[in-house]
């Protein structure tokens, strides 16, 4: 099971052979350019000589030619550009199946992938993630993951996840490090996370941050703690914030923020130092990952911005393996290092025609067989008629979405309120009625079972009976979303691996999550990705107001309060 960078010293041998002109490379090519991210030079007239899967040779196209023998693959660049696949350090499933995610990946020239296991740990435990890396055995290109910093909303869920020996994951060959660890919790002393990136760091392994609105001091305790990386700058001055305390920063540009724009002063207005910087996409919606769409993407949206190709490569390949201890093998096309690659179109973009993995094309994916028990995790106990009624009015305690991901604590008459209730999934019976204001839906409901770092069932509306459908419905499809208005189901997006994912090719994906996002709109939901927006009602990780199968969840200062705005 294994993730082995380092060759072994027979594999040494034999590229040191094809160096130095004593024995043929299994594959050469040659007639093109090569990026070089370790100079950040387009070098033209250079290639590779690869042999056991690695680079052994780089040079002009004449001393790559003559380690050519009659057994070795030639490959004509045919005037395009050879780049080192890309290294996404950070991002997280989305709604498809791995094997689907990593086909589309490796398609997109990203040919190593950075994946957070928080979503799945708060819903199956130790043994989802063990199932999670299983399948990661038989898929294409490179998948590595981060053990989660278990930072959860629900109190009582957050002492379950105690049984589990979360420290052992640290040890696994495709375990990187500790995931985001919110740095609001862990500055207020959250016991098991600070445990964790102390078994992190006894092991030499990296400890994401993340800290979204946090400010110098915060910066620098987050860095005292052992938190080596963040991504959630937003602004230029973020960056220069988290740099100048020495964390490794992410620029993200994906699914829950778009920000390369905001970035592109740091490259435009002057000197610019990419060291210690690195380009991620903190996760794709199936759109954009089915249409090609990737890091790829991002790298074409810095060059438009004005940055050179080479360094924006090596900011999506080299700097993400070097934050992640992984550069002498991998990032790069130096010898030695895995031939990870990709062949470029002259004319533009980062559109792979050729990719190889380990020197070779990828082989597909084999879709993951799950155990019948994480096909089998939502159950509706805790759904009681008047958990789904109106309040009525009164001096309640509301959230109130003020933009896309993040809501603010309000006292509300409850008139122009949506009901929000949250319903324990894993069959404990727990449930608990909120209020939502700003989320813009009339005259219907929806559920899903997609909430961040929840066990719950999400149902909004203000029609009960419809809110009840959906929520039944969403436990028929055993996970996912449906919309419901007048007692009919508008739209719906199976995903009954574990509530999180689906077992669908992604194209289907992509046609059912447009047809949920279509449905909201038509029921007044303004927000670009009302999916997302419902799905964070429930994560630790966006200020202000959250909400748990118990009450509401204050970031600010840790409260668990409820309905009742005195409460």
């Amino acid at each position: 099971m294994t993730v082995r960078l380092r060759p072994a010293a027979d594999t040494l041998e034999r590229l040191a052979e094809v160096a130095r002109g004593e024995a043929e490379a299994d594959v050469v090519l040659t007639g093109g350019a090569l990026v070089n991210v370790f100079t950040e030079e387009v070098q033209e007239g250079w290639g590779l000589a690869l042999a056991a899967g690695r680079v052994a040779f780089v040079g002009p196209d004449a001393e790559v030619s003559a380690r050519a023998g009659a057994g070795t693959e030639r490959i004509d660049l045919d005037g395009d550009l050879v780049a080192p696949g890309l290294v996404e350090g950070h991002t997280h499933l989305t709604r498809l199946h791995l094997a689907d995610m990593a086909d589309l990946q490796v398609r997109a020239g990203v040919t190593t992938t950075v994946v957070e296991s928080m979503e799945l740990a708060v819903v199956t435990g130790l043994a989802g993630v063990h199932g999670l890396l299983a399948a990661a055995e038989r898929t294409a290109g490179r998948l590595l993951f981060t053990a989660s910093g278990l930072i959860v909303c629900d109190e009582v869920r957050d002492a379950e996840l105690d049984r589990d020996d979360w420290a052992s994951l640290l040890d696994h060959p495709r375990i990187v490090g500790l995931g985001e660890v919110y740095w609001s919790d862990l500055l207020r002393g959250h016991r098991r996370s600070r445990a964790l990136i102390d078994a992190a760091l006894e092991r030499g392994v990296l400890v994401e941050g993340h800290g979204a609105g946090a400010r110098l001091a915060a910066l620098n305790a987050l860095a005292a703690h052992g938190i080596g990386a963040d991504h959630e700058s937003i602004v230029p001055e973020d960056v220069l914030a988290r740099r100048r305390v020495g964390l490794h920063t992410e620029l993200r540009h994906g699914a829950t923020r778009q920000d390369l724009p905001a970035y592109a002063s740091l490259w435009r207005d002057g000197p610019f130092d990419a060291t210690g910087l690195s380009f991620v996409t903190d996760g794709l919606e199936p759109d954009l990952a089915a249409r090609g769409d990737s890091l790829n993407w991002v790298v074409e949206q810095a060059v438009e911005l004005g940055l050179p190709l080479a360094r924006a490569v090596r900011m999506a390949s080299h700097n993400a393996a070097e934050h992640l201890g992984l550069a002498r093998w991998l990032g790069g096309l130096g010898p030695g290092m895995v031939a990870d690659l990709a062949v470029l179109p002259r004319a533009g973009g980062f559109r792979p025609r050729l990719v190889l993995t380990g020197g070779r094309p990828p082989a597909p994916s084999t879709p993951p067989e799950y155990p019948a028990w994480m096909l089998d995790t939502v159950r509706l106990n805790g759904l009681a008629p008047d958990l789904l009624g109106h309040p009525g009015p009164g001096r309640w305690r509301a959230m109130r979405q003020v933009a896309p991901v993040v809501t603010r604590e309000v006292e509300s008459d409850g008139s122009e309120a949506l009901v929000c209730a949250v319903v324990d999934r894993l069959g404990s019976g727990r449930g608990f009625r909120g209020l939502l204001e700003g989320y813009g839906l009339r005259g219907g409901g929806v559920a899903i079972t997609s909430a961040w770092e929840s066990p719950g069932i999400v149902v909004v509306g203000d029609r009960p009976d419809d809110m009840a459908v959906a929520a039944r419905r969403v436990a028929d499809l055993r996970g996912g979303a449906a919309v419901v208005a007048r007692g009919r189901v508008l739209a719906e997006w199976p995903a009954p691996v574990a509530g999180l994912y689906s077992t669908s090719p992604g194209e289907r994906v992509v046609d059912e999550v447009g047809a949920v996002c279509r449905a909201l709109a038509g029921l007044g939901v303004p927000w670009q990705n009302p999916v997302l927006t419902l799905e964070t009602l429930t994560t630790a990780a966006i200020p202000f107001l959250r909400i748990w199968a118990g009450g509401y969840f204050r970031l600010r200062d840790g409260a668990r309060v409820g309905l009742g705005w005195t409460s």
